[in-house]
């Protein structure tokens, strides 16, 4: 888990912030809002998952290898490849297809997955001698059968689950089995350092091709930072705030996250009302709390807090310039 070492705050604090903000800093009430708004669309993007290790820095490439890397993890929670990981784990793979082939009677196949995967298979005594020329002639019609009934004989829930699944044959089967998983728990599916995908380790469906299940992966990794781009979108259609007579930019730092601002199909808006006395200015990411992302991560609070700490520091700077410039006088 990833924490931001911010004290939250509250809407009512964030607006007392900015009353004050706006009267010290000289500007009118309206552009210290949108100066803020501004501000707060770069602090809900990099509050939002996925941040670097550590907690917070969530424009940061560190953070999109975050995402990536969470990703990976998730699809290997659902699928796995037929090679690679530990002998016990690859040796479980291959017993798991070839089981599947016995069942679906396709000799053929079965006897070329056992010979690619011999050196595997060899390295456990039992499955050596069992599919051996000697005891149970490999790569024969008549061993096939023996070892078909082999298996059929299983009536165990990890033939009935793990043994008779299918392998998958690509990258729009890898999806088809993912997809469903995925969405019933709203995103991650490691969360509080435990599985919650609800596939077994033995039961975790095999493709079939290493580069689909790659390819795969590279997909969904393509996707890392749509959400933050909502912010991003809501940033550009801010007006700019004027300081001074002159129009200035505010949150640069979301807008030059590339891998973030890649995305244009997240929607992000605004809406500003204004009187002598009031501003009301809302920023707005269709996406920003999808599968309850934002509250679980607490980013509302997160933003509210980083704009009350960032105020007085910012008034602090002005009058420093201001005093900078009499000296030079």
């Amino acid at each position: 888990m990833v924490k931001v070492a911010i004290e939250p705050k509250s809407y009512a604090d964030f607006m007392a912030a900015i009353q004050k903000y706006a009267s010290k800093s000289k500007q009118t009430l309206r552009d210290a809002a949108l100066e803020q708004a501004a501000l707060a669309c770069q602090d809900a993007a990099t509050f939002t998952p996925p941040l670097a290790k550590g907690g917070g820095d969530g424009l940061s490439n560190s953070a999109k290898k975050a995402g990536e890397q969470a990703i990976d993890r998730d699809v290997g929670k659902v699928v796995v490849p037929m090679s690679g990981g530990t002998k016990d784990t690859q040796r479980a793979r291959v017993v798991k297809r070839l089981g599947s082939l016995a069942l679906t009677d396709n000799a053929s196949l079965f006897w070329k997955v056992a010979a690619k995967n011999s050196p595997i298979l060899n390295s456990n005594g039992f499955l050596a001698r069992m599919l051996s020329d000697r005891y149970n002639g490999f790569g024969t019609v008549w061993g096939f059968k023996k070892l078909r009934n082999y298996f059929n004989r299983i009536g165990t829930k990890v033939a009935n689950q793990s043994l008779n699944q299918a392998s998958l044959q690509s990258v729009a089967e890898i999806h088809a089995v993912y997809k469903p998983i995925y969405q019933r728990e709203g995103g991650r599916l490691w969360k509080a350092g435990r599985n919650v995908s609800g596939v077994e380790k033995m039961s975790r469906y095999v493709a079939e091709n290493k580069p689909d299940l790659d390819r795969y992966i590279m997909q969904r990794q393509k996707t890392v930072g749509s959400i933050k781009s909502g912010w991003a979108m809501a940033l550009r259609t801010l007006p700019k705030p004027v300081i001074n007579g002159v129009p200035k930019d505010f949150g640069v730092k979301l807008l030059n996250a590339a891998w973030i601002t890649r995305h244009k199909t997240v929607q992000g808006k605004n809406t500003i009302s204004s009187s002598n006395k009031d501003v009301d200015v809302i920023v707005f990411n269709a996406d920003g709390n999808i599968n309850g992302i934002a509250d679980q991560a607490n980013v509302l609070a997160l933003v509210y807090g980083n704009r009350v700490k960032q105020m007085p520091k910012r008034i602090k700077r002005l009058l420093q310039q201001d005093i900078d410039g009499f000296n030079k006088k």
